[in-house]
């Protein structure tokens, strides 16, 4: 098969991961509405409750459906950045953006189960979670670099701020983690961390100068 073949095929490839990435994001946010009380599962149940009685009474799985749509929201946005950035994919790198989907699954079942399990466990589990979707994600789009992947056209400066923000996330992550068997607050706390960390990404990426992508490909 000649080159231009394969890139194609590549193409092709990447196509067919962004169809599956929005399906399992469709499917997880029909899977975080359920989340919300039903009536029969009220005490009140036979008594026709009221809305706001049902919400109150199930808050803790209505704000857990709040945070599972900010993170179904917020990591949807982020893999659309990513992929926009693509020119084609591999077997590698589809394999590691299935991965930090799975992750993001992972995620949201932590948020699910959250009121039932201990709080250190909880608070782990969240800092694991995302940091296994920024480990997956930032490796997808390292081998992308390296590989070629990326779109033609794309500067030094556009590539690597991509590739130092995909960094932000895992990083972060993993100076919560210790955190989370500390306490809540000084866990909560230790997520602020994301804005000085962005901020020496940023200033390393402000440092590189323009330049093709093809450039910058090791």
């Amino acid at each position: 098969m000649s080159g231009s073949a394969k890139h194609e095929v590549a193409r092709t490839q990447l196509r067919r991961l962004g169809t599956l990435t929005d399906c399992v994001y469709a499917l997880a946010l029909v899977s975080v509405m359920r989340w919300l009380p039903l009536p029969e599962e009220s005490v009140l149940a036979g008594e026709e409750p009221w809305m706001l009685e049902l919400f109150a009474e199930f808050s803790g799985n209505l704000v857990a459906a709040l945070i599972g749509l900010v993170f179904i929201i917020m990591y949807w946005l982020r893999s659309n950045q990513l992929m926009a950035h693509l020119d084609r994919t591999s077997g590698a790198h589809t394999s590691l953006s299935i991965a930090s989907i799975a992750a993001v699954l992972l995620l949201l079942y932590v948020v699910r189960v959250s009121a039932e399990v201990a709080a250190p466990a909880r608070r782990s589990g969240e800092s694991i979670a995302v940091l296994l979707i920024g480990v997956f994600g930032a490796a997808a789009w390292t081998l992308a670099r390296r590989k070629g992947l990326v779109r033609a056209g794309l500067t030094n400066r556009e590539i690597t701020k991509v590739h130092l923000e995909a960094f932000t996330e895992p990083i972060v992550a993993l100076i919560t983690l210790p955190f989370a068997y500390v306490g809540e607050v000084s866990w909560n706390l230790a997520w602020l961390a994301f804005f000085p960390v962005a901020a020496l990404l940023r200033r390393r990426a402000a440092r590189v100068d323009e330049g093709p992508a093809a450039e910058d490909s090791p």
